[in-house]
């Protein structure tokens, strides 16, 4: 069996670009012959889309600037994330409502005002978060954690209700990422290494590929390691 990750043609939308892993996500399927649009930064070779997208009205406006530009919707990859590390007690409503709106809304609303394209081309959804939203993380990251596991539970309701359209829902759950707050502070994972975000690109690419195709509400922890004792 030869695993071939071919995107030719395929439309995608990717958020969070100005980060690490959205930007490398949506340069690797532009690079495996997608149509790309993005929203974050500029990703060579994909369409810029501009907007507020952390209110349910900025995620509708972003998805119908996306289908008028792609012509349609294959697969839509949830990249955004906000981070402010805090301790429980000190988190203001100003700071769980940045944590929230930050991933958790927007691809909660994203997602919504996608599904209809990506029913019609039988689509695949792939919700990037941190591996915080599995098994916890340090005292500072209560809100930040509490938003990743959001999006953990979310993925698999996505499964559960969008599975008899066809449509697939997954989620990768990233490790500390060099050069990233999380990196910093945190002692190197098991693998001797922090991650880079080309380590979660063959992770997300997969889940996105036909060669997943039986995989939804799946859980892919990449992370070196970094909670497998725990």
């Amino acid at each position: 069996m030869t695993i071939d990750l071919n995107f030719a043609g395929k439309r995608i939308l990717v958020t969070g670009t100005h980060q690490p892993i959205g930007a490398a996500t949506a340069a690797a399927f532009r690079d495996h012959g997608a149509v790309v649009a993005v929203h974050g930064a500029a990703v060579a070779g994909a369409a810029l889309l501009t907007g507020r997208l952390y209110s349910a009205e900025g995620c509708e406006a972003l998805v119908q600037a996306a289908l008028d530009q792609l012509g349609g919707l294959d697969i839509l990859v949830n990249a955004a994330d906000y981070r402010d590390d805090k301790p429980f007690e000190q988190v203001t409503p100003d700071d769980w409502d940045k944590a929230l709106d930050g991933a958790f809304t927007a691809s909660l609303f994203c997602t919504q005002y996608a599904l209809q394209a990506l029913q019609a081309s039988k689509g695949n959804i792939v919700n990037v978060t941190s591996s915080y939203g599995q098994m916890g993380g340090p005292g500072g990251s209560s809100a930040y954690a509490t938003a990743a596991a959001s999006i953990v539970n979310m993925t698999r309701m996505q499964a559960l209700r969008f599975g008899v359209d066809g449509v697939r829902s997954n989620c990768l759950c990233a490790g500390p990422i060099e050069g990233s707050s999380a990196a910093e502070v945190t002692e190197l994972p098991p693998i001797g290494r922090n991650g880079t975000a080309q380590d979660m690109v063959g992770s997300i690419l997969f889940m996105a590929s036909e060669h997943a195709s039986f995989m939804t509400g799946a859980i892919i922890v990449n992370d070196g390691g970094r909670y497998s004792g725990a």
